[in-house]
C-alpha cells in the first residue's frame, strides 16, 4: 500500500493560479524596455511574453520508472481490540520521472476526487520544469508479491494520469485567454505610447535622451524556450549573432536532446542524419524556416546553419560519439565551417552505442582540452554540457565559443526487448 503522508493536488487551487495569471500579464507587459517595445512587431512581443508565461502541463513517463532495493522493517498497526502492536513490513519505493511545471502537482484542477492521490516530487535542482515522483510503498510480509506490487502501482498511476489529464484540460481552456489577454495589454501599451510620442514630437522642448537603449536581459525562467525580443540602441552593428539568439538557440536544442533522452528507443533507431533532420525541424518552428541543412559555410556543407540578417550564421554540427578522436575531428570540421562573422556554434552529439554514459562524460572535458586551438572552458549549469573557447584555424586572434552537448540515446538489448 501507498504510505506516503503528502496529499498531490490538494494545496492549493488552479482555477486560482490561473486567474492571478492573467492578472499578472499587466506587469510583464508594462516590464519591457520602452525602446525594445518601439523596435518589436506586436506579434513578437506577443510570442515572447506567452513562451515567458505560458504553463507546462504535467507528463508523467511510465517507461522509466524503478523501484528501490526492498527492505525489511517493521510498522505500528492496531489490531481489532485497539492495542499497538508491530508487524514486520517490506517497504520499497517507486520513482518514476515527469516534466512539467512542478507547480502543478499542487494544484487542484477543476474537475476533482475526494480522495485525491499520495506521492512525493522532487524538482531538479536549478530546474521546475523536470523532476522525480516517489510514492512509499508498504507490504505485510504475506502481501509482498509481484502481484500486488503491480496492482498498487497502476492504481496509484491511474489516478495519478486521471488528474493530469483534468490539469491539462484546464491549461488548455485557458491558454487561449492567456493570448487574448497579452495581445490586449500590447495593444493598450502600443496605445499610451503612440500618445507619448506623439506630444513629444508636439512639445517646443526638447527631450533628453540617453546614451543608449538598454538590451534586454536573459530572463530567469528556468528551461523554459522564451522568443527573444530585439534591441534598438545607437552602438554600432555587431558582426556575430546576439548572445540571446545564441541562448535560444541553445535552449530549443537543449529542450529536443532532452525530449530524446526520456524516451530514446524511437530515437536510437535514427542514424546522424535523420537525427540532425528531426532538431532541425524544432529550430525552424522557432526561428519561421531559416535552419537549413547541408548549407555550405567557408570549407564544406554545415549540419545546421541559422543566418541572421547581419550575415552572421550559428553553426551546429550533429555527431555519433565514436570515441576521442572522432571527437576532435569533429572539432576541426566545425571550425572549417566558421567565416569571420560566425563566433558561436555548437558540436551535438548522440550517443547510441555505447553504455556507462556517466564515464564519457568525465573525459569529455579533457579531451576538448587536448585540442590545439583550446583556449579556456566556461562554466555551465547544465550536465552534459560544456562551452569551450577555441582559436580561429586560420586567425589566431579571433576566438570562436562552441558550446558541446551529450545526449544518452543508448537503450540495452534487454531493454529493447521488454518493450517489443
Amino acid at each position: 500500500m501507498i504510505v506516503s503522508d503528502n496529499l498531490l493536488f490538494n494545496q492549493a487551487t488552479l482555477s486560482d493560479a490561473l486567474r492571478a495569471q492573467l492578472v499578472a500579464v499587466t506587469k510583464e507587459v508594462d516590464g519591457i524596455s520602452k525602446d525594445q517595445f518601439i523596435a518589436n512587431l506586436d506579434d513578437q512581443i506577443i510570442d515572447h511574453v506567452y513562451s515567458k508565461m505560458a504553463i507546462v502541463p504535467l507528463v508523467i513517463y511510465r517507461d522509466q520508472m524503478s523501484l528501490t532495493d526492498p527492505q525489511e522493517s517493521r510498522t505500528e498497526r492496531r489490531d481489532p481490540f485497539g492495542d499497538l502492536i508491530r508487524l514486520p513490513v517490506i517497504r520499497t519505493d517507486l520513482t518514476i520521472p515527469y516534466s512539467g511545471e512542478s507547480d502543478l502537482w499542487k494544484m487542484q484542477p477543476s474537475t476533482f476526487t475526494f480522495n485525491p492521490p499520495r506521492g512525493d516530487y522532487s524538482p531538479q535542482r536549478g530546474n521546475d520544469q523536470a523532476g522525480i515522483l516517489r510514492f512509499k510503498m508498504e507490504f505485510a510480509q504475506g502481501e509482498y508479491t509481484s502481484d500486488a506490487i503491480n496492482a498498487e502501482v497502476e492504481r496509484n498511476l491511474k489516478s495519478i494520469e486521471e488528474y493530469l489529464g483534468w490539469i491539462k484540460h484546464d491549461i488548455e481552456s485557458h491558454n487561449p485567454q492567456l493570448q487574448n489577454e497579452i495581445r490586449r495589454k500590447v495593444a493598450q501599451r502600443r496605445e499610451r505610447l503612440g500618445i507619448i510620442q506623439s506630444v513629444s514630437k508636439a512639445l517646443n522642448i526638447p527631450i533628453q535622451t540617453r546614451e543608449g537603449a538598454p538590451g534586454l536581459a536573459q530572463l530567469p525562467l528556468k528551461q523554459k524556450i522564451i522568443q527573444p525580443l530585439s534591441s534598438h540602441n545607437n552602438r554600432p552593428p555587431e558582426y556575430t549573432i546576439s548572445n540571446e539568439d545564441y541562448e535560444n538557440i541553445l535552449k530549443i536544442i537543449r529542450h529536443e536532446g532532452c525530449s530524446y533522452e526520456r524516451t530514446p528507443e524511437p530515437f536510437a533507431k535514427h542514424d546522424e542524419e535523420e537525427l540532425r533532420d528531426i532538431l532541425m525541424s524544432h529550430l525552424n518552428g522557432h526561428y519561421h524556416g531559416l535552419a537549413n541543412g547541408e548549407a555550405f559555410r567557408k570549407k564544406g556543407k554545415t549540419d545546421i546553419c541559422i543566418e541572421f540578417d547581419n550575415r552572421a550564421a550559428f553553426v551546429g554540427e550533429c555527431k555519433l560519439w565514436k570515441g576521442e578522436q572522432k571527437l576532435l575531428e569533429a572539432i576541426d570540421q566545425l571550425l572549417g565551417y566558421l567565416t569571420w562573422r560566425d563566433s558561436k556554434a555548437s558540436l551535438i552529439v548522440f550517443n547510441k552505442d555505447v553504455s556507462g554514459f556517466t564515464k564519457i562524460q568525465e573525459k569529455i572535458p579533457e579531451m576538448l582540452n587536448q585540442h590545439p586551438n583550446f583556449v579556456r572552458e566556461m562554466k555551465v549549469q547544465n550536465s552534459g554540457e560544456w562551452q569551450m573557447t577555441f582559436r580561429s584555424s586560420e586567425d589566431p586572434d579571433r576566438l570562436v565559443i562552441v558550446h558541446v552537448f551529450l545526449f544518452n540515446l543508448f537503450v540495452t538489448a534487454k531493454e529493447e526487448g521488454n518493450r517489443d
